[in-house]
């Protein structure tokens, strides 16, 4: 019994012994599985006499999988992609980009096979999402084909194709991608996905090519054109990063790239980097996202810029002397006219400043100011600030740190529509008005015409209709009404009307000089105008007419030479002399409306620089009155000034001074701004632009 138990107890034992040494050989670990597959295809492609040859040292960790070195190659495994190899070339080529460990390419997902060029051809393809293949040939060595041109060069078909093997790798040039190939090339812009060949016939073949690009492929294409593993970025440093909404950043060891559905993926480099940051970025600032990599300023040996998405188009520039500003709104609008970096103004030494309604900003060169309220701008130097004239800057008056509201699409209410509502009504009731004053007016006179009785008057005199508030007392009163039924003060006596109204007094007199009622003015009232049905238009409604009133309106006896008839219009009402034909043109001219001068007739044309330019030519002579006698003819006149031609800065033959509407100043020949100003008016001569009201610049 004893001897059993002893027994029983050492197989106990030796059985945990047992497990506890196997234990580390039969449980499953990554490693294991990693070692197990890649030997397992090594001795698929031959083992020791595959391309690969004998197998050199462990497997060890490589990102997310395992790497085996071999004497001819390396084997690569992750759980996703299986144990794939390579060497020669493709393998090179892989490395030099930075491997598994820190390449966009991925793992590789077969193993090296020939290509479609030829038996001497090889090719592998990689896990990234837009499928990289990285294609080898002996007459032009090894590149990686990806993306957008991956997928034109499989539509034409691949190195088997017209375009055949790639004889270089990607470049960029803005928003285009190309790539080289032995039979020609194949370009991509990524904003407007649009394919261009070489030979152009190739193109056809690409309409209707969809290319989706994910945030990842979005974001390795902004690092690859920034210069990749070896670039100002260098390598990633962590994964993508949630910000903004719907945006990603990637953050690399020399900058950042962001991404946003709307923007793309675009990148940004230390000082830049740090002055975005500095402001918010996406988030916190109003730039919005970068909308293209960082890239050279175009001055100096290193100056940088970027731009962004805001709707006033900001830039940050940056320069080793003066640091990184942003420029951006209506100061960037006038800085890019005058020709940005690259201009007289240079580069910014500062961010904005605004006082008021004034925002500036400095440059090397001098300084930009505008104002918001009157949408103008200054300059120092000064003579830089007619360059900006016209410059118009749509949706820049809000203040500092407004943003405009999104164009709405369809019907959207604007404000002046109610400005316009307004006036246009006012128009109509001073229309009314005049018109209801006018046939008031000729009901008196046609009442008076007739004698018969009207109003409250018990004199011998026709009456008028009675006073009330809605009247004016002239237009009730005749002579011989009653002091006391009347207000005493004449509203008539303030002429706001272009319509004289005659007063009490000059009535008075006109009815009192002993001429009897019979001969109350036939001849100024004539029986033609107080006819029955429609009106003819009047002096009233000459107004308002186009051309000359018609004879009606004005009897000959009233504009006869000689006394006036004092029963119609008293002398202190019109001068001598038959009244100036209104021209159509200024019907509504502050002539119209303003005080009449009855002193001396008003001048028959108008002159200056703002003639000049609204109307381009003299206007016509006052036409001669009817029946007076033909003068000679002037000889034709060649007109002193000259529109701007189709280019703006052709000089019109025979009209070399140039002037400037908007700033009043002119320019000769052989002045230092002649060259650089835009012309809104030419003159024959200095003298022309002179008599004009223009000022010669300095």
């Amino acid at each position: 019994m004893r001897k059993l138990v002893g027994r029983v107890l050492v197989s106990l034992v030796t059985t945990a012994v047992a497990a506890a040494l196997l234990a580390p050989t039969v449980a499953a670990s990554p490693i294991g599985d990693a070692e197990a597959a890649m030997m397992a295809a090594w001795d698929k492609a031959g083992g020791p006499t595959s391309p690969l040859g004998a197998r050199k040292g462990d497997v060890y960790p490589v990102g997310d999988g395992f790497a085996l070195d071999f004497d001819g190659g390396k084997m690569f495994y992750t759980a996703d992609t299986g144990a794939k190899y390579m060497y020669g070339p493709i393998l090179d080529k892989y490395e030099s980009l930075g491997g598994a460990a820190s390449s966009d390419l991925g793992w590789p997902t077969i193993n090296e096979v020939p290509g479609l060029a030829g038996p001497d051809s090889r090719a592998a393809t990689f896990s990234a999402s837009d499928k990289p293949v990285i294609f080898w040939t002996p007459d032009h060595g090894a590149f990686v084909v990806r993306g957008a041109l991956n997928a034109a060069w499989d539509r034409l078909g691949s190195s088997g194709g017209v375009l055949g093997a790639p004889v270089g790798d990607e470049t960029f040039d803005g928003e285009v991608i190309s790539q080289k190939f032995a039979g020609g090339a194949v370009s991509w812009n990524k904003k407007t996905k649009d394919f261009a060949t070489e030979p152009a016939a190739l193109a056809d073949q690409l309409k209707g090519l969809q290319v989706p690009v994910d945030p990842t492929a979005a974001i390795n294409m902004a690092w690859r054109a920034a210069g990749g593993v070896n670039g100002p970025l260098g390598a990633k440093q962590g994964g993508q990063q949630p910000i903004g909404g719907d945006g990603i950043v990637q953050p690399f060891a020399g900058g950042k790239v962001y991404f946003s559905p709307a923007t793309g993926a675009n990148a940004l480099e230390s000082d830049i980097l740090a002055k975005y940051e500095s402001l918010g970025g996406p988030v916190g600032s109003d730039l919005g996202f970068p909308t293209a990599n960082e890239s050279d300023g175009g001055i100096g040996p290193s100056s940088r810029i970027a731009t962004f998405s805001a709707s006033d188009k900001p830039v940050i520039f940056w320069t080793p002397d003066h640091g990184a500003f942003v420029v951006r709104g209506a100061i960037k609008a006038a800085w890019d006219k005058l020709r940005g970096p690259t201009g007289k103004l240079g580069a910014p030494v500062a961010d904005q400043a605004t006082d008021g309604d004034s925002v500036s900003q400095r440059f090397t060169g001098g300084k930009i100011a505008w104002n918001r309220d009157t949408n103008t701008f200054s300059t120092d130097p000064a003579n830089l600030a007619p360059l900006l004239s016209g410059l118009q800057v749509a949706g820049q008056n809000q203040p500092s740190g407004s943003t405009t509201a999104p164009h709405a699409k369809g019907f959207a209410w604007q404000w002046w529509w109610l400005v316009a509502a307004v006036a246009a009504v006012l128009l109509v009731v001073l229309v009314g008005l005049l018109v209801l004053g006018w046939w008031r007016r000729r009901d008196a006179r046609r009442a008076a015409r007739a004698g018969a009785p009207a109003g409250d008057y018990q004199d011998d005199h026709t009456g008028g209709y009675d006073a009330d508030a809605r009247w004016p007392v002239a237009d009730a009163a005749f002579p011989g009404a009653r002091a006391d039924e009347l207000d005493a003060d004449d509203p008539d006596a303030v002429d706001t009307t272009p319509t004289p109204v005659v007063s009490d007094p000059a009535l008075s007199r006109a009815v009192f000089r002993g001429a009897a009622e019979a001969e109350l003015a036939d001849d100024a009232y004539p029986e033609d105008l107080f006819s029955e049905g429609p009106p003819e238009p009047a002096a009233e409604d000459d107004v308002f007419s186009e051309g000359p009133p018609p004879d009606v309106a004005y009897p000959d006896e009233v504009f006869s030479e000689g006394p006036l008839p004092d029963i119609v219009h008293p002398d202190d009402v019109f001068s001598e002399g038959p009244p100036e034909t209104v021209a159509g043109d200024d019907v509504y001219s502050d002539d119209v409306f303003a005080e009449p001068d009855y002193s001396e007739p008003p001048p028959t044309a108008r002159t200056g620089r703002h003639h000049a330019a609204v109307n381009g030519a003299e206007e016509d002579e006052p036409a001669q009155p009817a029946g007076a006698a033909a003068q000679p003819s002037a000889p034709a006149r060649r007109p002193t000034i000259h529109m701007p031609l189709a280019d703006p800065y052709q000089v019109p033959e025979g009209y070399p001074v140039k002037a400037s509407a908007g700033s009043g100043l002119y320019y000769l020949p052989d002045s230092a701004l002649y060259d650089d100003t835009v012309a809104e008016i030419w003159f024959a001569s200095e003298d022309a632009a002179l008599s004009s009201g223009f000022v010669k610049a300095d």
